[in-house]
């Protein structure tokens, strides 16, 4: 199984390019924007300075990419010129999506030292030099690889962080991940989730909780409450969302549901769709 198709479906995100061509100068890029960045080097040097952290010099060609909101700023060296594609990423659900917060602050990959993503890249570039129709869509889809290989790539290189999608590169937390994205409806005990992977109770509370984050049951529950906030969203009601994510009760999923995120579901998307007005 492709561990990120039971997250990507609900959890997915978004990329546009903004920039494409030569640049001097430089540009700052605030965390409120609510977007991720991914910043393609292709020629040329330049310097990423943080509000946070040390700067990040850029020697050579490489993708530099900041997965969630981040004050940064692009500086091209004096009288320097650079080769630059930049895109927006916007991963849906961005505060509680479990790829975007497996991801660290900021990565930076030398495009030498990562063969994979050739193929892809050359792709990119001869699409960036033609003035085709659907160009821009293209560049767009090309770059949502891009940020595909860099999940692959952290997952790869142990950068992610404690979350689901480190639980999903584990070989006994994987399996019981996988169970609970299919059916989130499923009457699941923590004993089922154990017995499915041969350990114990005890140490799989404690292996999953080292590797997730979370004990088993209170992560069954945030992905209970993603989900439907999910189906509310797309119009179902309070009664059938409680049956879809596993509450037989519709008290008890509003109960739970406002625990988890300070408000009923009704309030919820009330407050939701004002948001997006």
């Amino acid at each position: 199984m492709d561990e990120l198709l039971t997250l990507l479906p609900r959890f997915g995100f978004s990329t546009s390019v903004f920039f494409q061509g030569e640049f001097c100068g430089r540009t700052q890029f605030l965390a409120s924007q609510s977007v991720g960045h991914l910043h393609l080097i292709n020629k040329g040097q330049l310097i990423m300075e943080h509000k946070e952290g040390p700067p990040l010099h850029v020697t050579e060609p490489a993708l530099v990419f900041y997965p969630r909101p981040y004050d940064h700023r692009l500086v091209i060296p004096s009288e320097g010129l650079a080769s630059l594609l930049c895109a927006n990423v916007r991963f849906h659900n961005a505060e509680h999506n479990p790829i975007a917060l497996a991801l660290p602050d900021v990565m930076c990959i030398r495009l030498s030292e990562e063969t994979g993503l050739s193929p892809t890249l050359s792709l990119l570039f001869a699409e960036a030099a033609t003035d085709d129709i659907g160009k821009r869509l293209m560049m767009d889809r090309l770059c949502d690889m891009l940020v595909i290989h860099l999940v692959r790539y952290a997952q790869r290189t142990k950068l992610i962080r404690k979350g689901a999608v480190a639980g999903l590169s584990d070989r006994q937390i994987a399996p019981v991940l996988a169970m609970l994205h299919a059916e989130p409806g499923r009457a699941w005990s923590v004993a089922d989730m154990a017995a499915a992977v041969n350990m114990s109770r005890t140490a799989f509370i404690n292996h999953f909780r080292n590797i997730v984050g979370v004990p088993p049951a209170d992560y069954l529950t945030g992905w209970r409450m993603e989900l439907a906030k999910v189906h509310l969203k797309e119009g179902r009601s309070v009664k059938q969302v409680a049956k879809t994510v596993g509450y037989s009760y519709q008290p008890g999923f509003t109960n739970a549901f406002k625990s988890r995120c300070g408000v009923s579901p009704t309030d919820w998307l009330k407050q939701s769709c004002e948001d997006s007005d």
